[in-house]
C-alpha cells in the first residue's frame, strides 16, 4: 500500500499506480510472507508434550500469512484503486516525517563518513552487550501465572483403607475451607481413592486423596483489565472478579496451615506419608525437579534417597520434597516345599484355596430404603494373621488334608507400592517442587553437582530428569529448528535477490537482533522461557522482512548519496510495519494476566526483537551494503547533508 502511494505521489495515474506498485513488489511481498513461514514451519518437528503444545502456532501463522496473500494481491490493489486518494498532509504530520527523515539522513551521513569503523563499532557494541545480558539470563521451561485452582493431594500411611482416608480428607477439608475467604474460594471438592499427578493423569490407591480448591478470578490489575477488557469481553462479569491475592500467595499461606496435619502420627508411624499444596501448572513435566537412583541393592537407593532429599531441602526455593520408595503393605510370601510339590501342590491352586478365607469377595449390589447395599463374604479367619497357622487344606486328588504349615514355607515381609525400571534396571527418584522466582531447575542442578559426584563415587547412578531433562530436549531441537529455519530463509532471499552476498547482508540481522530479546526479558523482569524462545525462533523469518525491502530498494545505488536517497524512502513503511505490529502485541507484553502470562515471552522476544529490527534495518543493512559492495561518494558531491 506504501509502494502504491508513493506512485500516486509521483503523478502517476492512479490505476497506472495501482498495478505498477503491486507488481514492483509482488516478488518481496511473497518472500517476505515465506521467510515468516519457513521460520515458524521447523517448530513442528518438536517432539514430545512441548511439541503438543505448540503445534497449533506455527500451523495456525502458516494459514493465515498464506490466506493474506490473496488479500495483498487481491483486494488490496482494488481497494487502493478505489478508495486511496493524494491528500494534504497536516503541517503536524508533515512535521513530524520531516523530522524523522532529517533524523535518519543525519545518522546515516554521520555514519557513512567513516563505513568501517563505524560498522566494526556497531557489530562489536551489540554483540558485546548480548553476550553479557545472556550471561546473567535465566532460563525455567514456562513463565509462572496466577491460576484459578489450588491442589491439595497425598497419600496416608499405606495400612488405611478408603473409609479410614475419607474420616482424614473430610477434617482436613473443613481446615482448608476456615483458612480461605470468601472473596478467595469459590469451591472445593474432595475426591478419595486417586490423585492427580503434575501431568494431570490419576493415581489409584486406597490411601490416596486430592482436594480441588476453585478460586474466584483475580480483580483487575492494570489499566487494560480495568478499562478496556469491559468493552471488548462479551462474557466480563465485574463480580466474579473479587480475588485480591495471587493463587501462589494463597497457596503458600494454606501450606503454612496445614503443616501441623503432617506431623500427626498413628501406631503405624505418620499419618501423611504426602501431603502436599500445590498450585497447577502447564503440565509438560510431572516435577520441577527429578533426579532417579539406581544400584544392586535396594537398601543403598534408600540411604542415597534421602540423602540427596536432605542435600535438595538445603536449598532455597525448594518445597514439597519426596521419593517413590513408598513401603506398602505387609506381606506374606508363600513359597512350595518339596513335600507340598510331591503332594501336587502349587502357588496357583494354595492361593486360590486361601482367598475364601482371607479375602473379602462382594457377590452383588442392591438398594433398600437405606441406598446402595453391598452383598458380601468374608472369613473371621482374617481378622487374626496368626490363624494362617492352623489352615487345613485338602491334598489333590484326596479325601485327605494336610496343614498348609508343612506343605509351605511363607515369611512375612514389607515391600514396596511400586517398582520402577528404566532398561531392564530398577530405579528410584526424588522429586521436588522449585519457586522460580527464588531459583530456576538449573541452578538448582548445579548446587547439587558436589552431592551428584559423591553418589556416582559410591557406585550410584545418577540421571537428571523433571523440568532440567525438557529444558536440554527442548533447547537441541529448538537449536535445529532454527538451523532448518536459517537454511529455508536463506534459499528464499537467493531467490529473491539472485546473490548470496545480498541475502548474507539481510540475514546478518538475525544474531544482532538477540540483544533487542533479551533487553526486553530484563526490562519486563522475565526469565527466558519455552515461549520466549518459540518468538525468537519466529523472530528470524519477521527480521528479515524489512531488511528484505531495504536492500532490494538500494541494491541498484551507485553511490553513496543515492544509496541514502533510496534507504530514506523506506523509513516510513519500515517504521509503519513495525509500530503496527508492535503496537498488536502490547497488549499482551504489558496487560497479560492469569494464563495469557504464557505466551507473554514470546509477545516480549517478538515485540521488543521487532524494535530493534527496526534500528538495524534503517540504520546498519544500508551501512553494511555500502560496506561490502564498496560504495563510494560522489566525486562531484561531499558527503554533506541531502
Amino acid at each position: 500500500a506504501e509502494n502504491i502511494y508513493r506512485h500516486l505521489e509521483e503523478g502517476m495515474e492512479r490505476r497506472e499506480a495501482v498495478i505498477t506498485g503491486a507488481v514492483e513488489m509482488f516478488p518481496a511481498v511473497l518472500a517476505a510472507t515465506l521467510t515468516t513461514v519457513f521460520a515458524f514451519l521447523p517448530l513442528l518437528l518438536l517432539s514430545g508434550d512441548m511439541g503438543l503444545f505448540i503445534k497449533i502456532i506455527p500451523i495456525m501463522i502458516t494459514v493465515l500469512l498464506l490466506s493474506s496473500l490473496v488479500e495483498a494481491f487481491y483486494f488490496l490493489p482494488l481497494h487502493a484503486h478505489d478508495f486511496l486518494r493524494i491528500k494534504k498532509t497536516t503541517d503536524y504530520t508533515k512535521t513530524l516525517w520531516d523530522k524523522l527523515y532529517s533524523w535518519h539522513n543525519n545518522i546515516l551521513h554521520f555514519l557513512f563518513k567513516r563505513k568501517i569503523i563505524s560498522l566494526v563499532i556497531i557489530v562489536i557494541s551489540i554483540l558485546s552487550v548480548t553476550f553479557v545480558l545472556i550471561k546473567n539470563s535465566k532460563f525455567q521451561l514456562f513463565p509462572d501465572f496466577d491460576n484459578t485452582q489450588i491442589y491439595v493431594y497425598g497419600k496416608l500411611n499405606v495400612n488405611n483403607e478408603l473409609k479410614d482416608t475419607e474420616k482424614v480428607v473430610t477434617r482436613l477439608e473443613e481446615k482448608v475451607m476456615s483458612s480461605l475467604s470468601k472473596d478467595e474460594m469459590a469451591s472445593v471438592t474432595s475426591v478419595i481413592g486417586f490423585k492427580l499427578d503434575a501431568k494431570n493423569k490419576a493415581i489409584v490407591g486406597e490411601n490416596m486423596f486430592h482436594i480441588f480448591i476453585d478460586l474466584h478470578e483475580k480483580s483487575p490489575e492494570n489499566v487494560f483489565d480495568k478499562y478496556i477488557s469491559p468493552y471488548l469481553s462479551i462474557e466480563y462479569d465485574e463480580d466474579a472478579l473479587i480475588r485480591k491475592r495471587y493463587a501462589k500467595d494463597i497457596a503458600d499461606d494454606l501450606k503454612l496451615e496445614l503443616e501441623p496435619f503432617e506431623e500427626k502420627k498413628t501406631k503405624n508411624g505418620l499419618l501423611y506419608e504426602e501431603l502436599v499444596v500445590k498450585v497447577p501448572g502447564p503440565g509438560v513435566v510431572k516435577h520441577d525437579f527429578e533426579v532417579s537412583l539406581s544400584s544392586k541393592s535396594n537398601k543403598e537407593i534408600v540411604k542415597a534417597l534421602h540423602y540427596l532429599e536432605n542435600e535438595v531441602n538445603k536449598i532455597e526455593g525448594i518445597s514439597n520434597t519426596s521419593n517413590d520408595a513408598d513401603i506398602g503393605e505387609m506381606e506374606l510370601k508363600l513359597r512350595v516345599n518339596r513335600y507340598g510339590q510331591e503332594l501336587g501342590f502349587n502357588e496357583q491352586s494354595i492361593s486360590n484355596e486361601l482367598r475364601a478365607y482371607y479375602l473379602k469377595g462382594e457377590y452383588g449390589k442392591m438398594f433398600d430404603e437405606t441406598g446402595l447395599l453391598r452383598i458380601r463374604i468374608e472369613s473371621s479367619m482374617s481378622e487374626l494373621i496368626s490363624s494362617i497357622d492352623t489352615v487345613q487344606l485338602q491334598v489333590p486328588n484326596t479325601d485327605k488334608f494336610v496343614a498348609l504349615k508343612d506343605i509351605a514355607d511363607y515369611v512375612y515381609q514389607q515391600g514396596y507400592v511400586a517398582i520402577n525400571k528404566e532398561d531392564g534396571v530398577r530405579i528410584r527418584s526424588v522429586f521436588a517442587s522449585i519457586d522460580k522466582e527464588v531459583i530456576t531447575s538449573s541452578e538448582v542442578i548445579a548446587r547439587l553437582q558436589g552431592a551428584f559426584k559423591k553418589l556416582e563415587e559410591d557406585g550410584f547412578k545418577v540421571e537428571i530428569k523433571g523440568e532440567e531433562k525438557e529444558n536440554a530436549k527442548n533447547k537441541k531441537e529448538m537449536m535445529q529448528s532454527a538451523v532448518i529455519a536459517i537454511f529455508l530463509i536463506f534459499i528464499t532471499l537467493v531467490w529473491l535477490f539472485d546473490s548470496i552476498k545480498k541475502s548474507l547482508i539481510v540475514l546478518s540481522t538475525i544474531p544482532l537482533v538477540l540483544l533487542g530479546v533479551f533487553l526486553g526479558h530484563m526490562i519486563m523482569g522475565l526469565n527466558l522461557t519455552m515461549p520466549g524462545t518459540i518468538g525468537i525462533v519466529g523472530l528470524m523469518g519477521v527480521v528479515v522482512n524489512d531488511g528484505l525491502i531495504m536492500v532490494n530498494f538500494i541494491k541498484n545505488a551507485k553511490d553513496t548519496e543515492e544509496l541514502i536517497k533510496r534507504a530514506l524512502t523506506r523509513l516510513r513503511p519500515i517504521l509503519l510495519t513495525s509500530i503496527t505490529t508492535v503496537l498488536g502485541l502490547s497488549t499482551l507484553i504489558f496487560f497479560a494476566s492469569g494464563q495469557a502470562m504464557v505466551l507473554q515471552p514470546m509477545a516480549v522476544s517478538l515485540g521488543f526483537g521487532i524494535a530493534w529490527a527496526t534500528v538495524l534495518n534503517l540504520v546498519y543493512v544500508p551501512l553494511l551494503y555500502a560496506v561490502l559492495y564498496k560504495i563510494k561518494a560522489p566525486n562531484s558531491q561531499s558527503l554533506d547533508k541531502i
